[in-house]
């Protein structure tokens, strides 16, 4: 009886100590101190050679069912990140989240929070367990360019040169390059935007002060006709109205231009309610030149 408990106590430490191994599905101690299943000569605490015999975490419908857990027990000040975990949830949310925690008070005011998550559906959630895409994020994201994908494919690029500006361009005919001659730019310095091409648009608003209603105040000084004319006769272009030569040149300012034009649609006003009271009073003096000649 003291030989055989004898023998089950040298047996035990031997376990204890060395560890164990599987390479052919049987027990085994390793003298390397570390675990070895599928192989003799484990290098880690841990060593699975699963030679297509893929290990399996199996769990069976809870409110997490299975998972694996990372931790640093190095970490114990609040806002470190002691563990990650890799849970597959089942009632908690239908797919696969990676979880990160706080060294202290983890979820009860420590950092409790789901970076990414695999949904059953497919979809990828990032800090969201419900994405409702092939990829929500929950937050800002941050890409070096974004490029639409299928045959009508367009890249959204901000280049590295210094300017602050965005280029929105399509591909080009042989779908081999991106067509820049065609890109719609804006400038993130000045907040201006540039299209390489025609503008088509139900309604445009433009908002500029002052508008031209400054013509009808009492005090503006009206150009007289003779004025006008003679510029007109010199310039070849109606007052503060830029020539032909300048449009082409530097192009026109559509909210400016239109209200310059309102500004002469005025004048105009002030000169057709002028000439209709010359009218009115020419009228009435050659009535009054009838009556006396019928006398």
């Amino acid at each position: 009886m003291k030989t055989k408990l004898l023998s089950i106590v040298v047996l035990v430490s031997s376990f204890a100590s060395a560890q164990l191994y599987t390479p052919t599905g049987g027990v085994q101690t390793s003298s390397t101190n570390y675990i070895g299943i599928g192989t003799n000569a484990p290098q880690g605490s841990l060593d699975i050679n699963a030679n297509s015999s893929i290990p399996i975490i199996r769990g069976n419908g809870d409110y997490i069912p299975t998972g694996l857990r990372f931790i640093d027990d190095s970490y114990n000040q609040a806002g470190q990140v002691k563990e990650w975990s890799i849970w597959k949830g089942n009632t908690w949310a239908k797919g696969l989240g990676f979880m990160r925690y706080d060294a202290v008070n983890r979820c009860a005011g420590g950092i409790c929070e789901l970076s990414l998550f695999l949904a059953d559906d497919g979809n990828i959630g990032i800090n969201t367990s419900t994405p409702r895409e092939r990829l929500e994020v929950n937050g800002n994201a941050k890409f070096s360019d974004f490029i639409s994908s299928g045959s009508n494919s367009w890249i959204f690029h901000t280049p590295d040169d210094g300017r602050k500006s965005l280029h929105i361009v399509p591909r080009n005919t042989n779908n081999v390059d991106w067509d820049w001659g065609k890109s719609f730019v804006i400038n993130g310095e000045n907040g201006n935007a540039l299209l390489n091409g025609k503008f088509e648009a139900k309604e445009v608003k433009i908002i500029l002060t002052p508008t031209a209603d400054f013509v009808f105040d009492e005090n503006y000084d009206l150009p007289t006709l003779d004025e006008v004319e003679k510029h007109i006769k010199e310039k070849k272009h109606l007052p503060e109205i830029a020539s032909a030569k300048e449009m082409e040149k530097e192009g026109v300012n559509v909210g400016e231009f239109q209200i310059k034009l309102l500004q002469k649609i005025e004048e105009l006003t002030l000169y057709t309610i002028e000439l209709n009271k010359q009218v009115k009073k020419q009228t009435e003096e050659i009535e009054t030149l009838k009556k006396a000649a019928r006398k």
